[in-house]
């Protein structure tokens, strides 16, 4: 079974401004919690561009996706694709995974030392925290510029500790 989610986005090339990430209900789309359920394997997240940001010459480019936070990308797969010109993107959450994670300082050391060997004792853990940054581009600027999203963090919560 899967769960999905829609969100519409209006970049900005404005620095000082965030870019909108609204829900098809209307709540802002920074922070999205999902409660897991066993029977639960996937999280489908579909992003639109605005019809106004589209007509302004925004696109998702690349993957469309930058991931920020892999602490815990071992309990899950994570793919993003852009799709419909550049319109939309995919990001599918897939083979949610056991509750566990490794300890913030270990990650941070792991990032910092890349040439280093770990052996880590993983703690127990019932929520997963997925950080990414949308990618998008825009022809009537300049197309060889890429605009990186504030972080619209996803959340999986209640995983069952193993």
């Amino acid at each position: 079974m899967a769960s999905s989610l829609s969100f519409e986005v209006w970049p900005t090339s404005d620095l000082q401004e965030k870019w909108k990430i609204i829900s098809a209900d209307g709540e802002q789309g920074e922070e999205v919690k999902i409660k897991l359920t066993p029977e639960m394997q996937n999280v489908e997240l579909y992003y639109e561009m605005s019809e106004q940001s589209a007509i302004e010459g925004w696109q998702f480019a690349d993957n469309g996706t930058f991931f920020v936070n892999a602490q815990d990308n071992f309990n899950y797969q994570v793919n993003s694709v852009v799709a419909s010109a550049g319109k939309s993107m995919i990001v599918s959450i897939s083979s949610i995974s056991s509750g566990q994670t490794i300890p913030s300082k270990i990650a941070e050391d792991m990032a910092a030392n890349p040439d280093q060997v770990f052996v880590v004792n993983l703690m127990p853990n019932n929520n997963f925290e997925i950080a990414y940054r949308l990618i998008a581009k825009n022809d009537h600027l300049n197309g060889n510029v890429r605009y990186f999203s504030q972080d619209p963090r996803v959340i999986l919560e209640e995983l069952d500790p193993v």
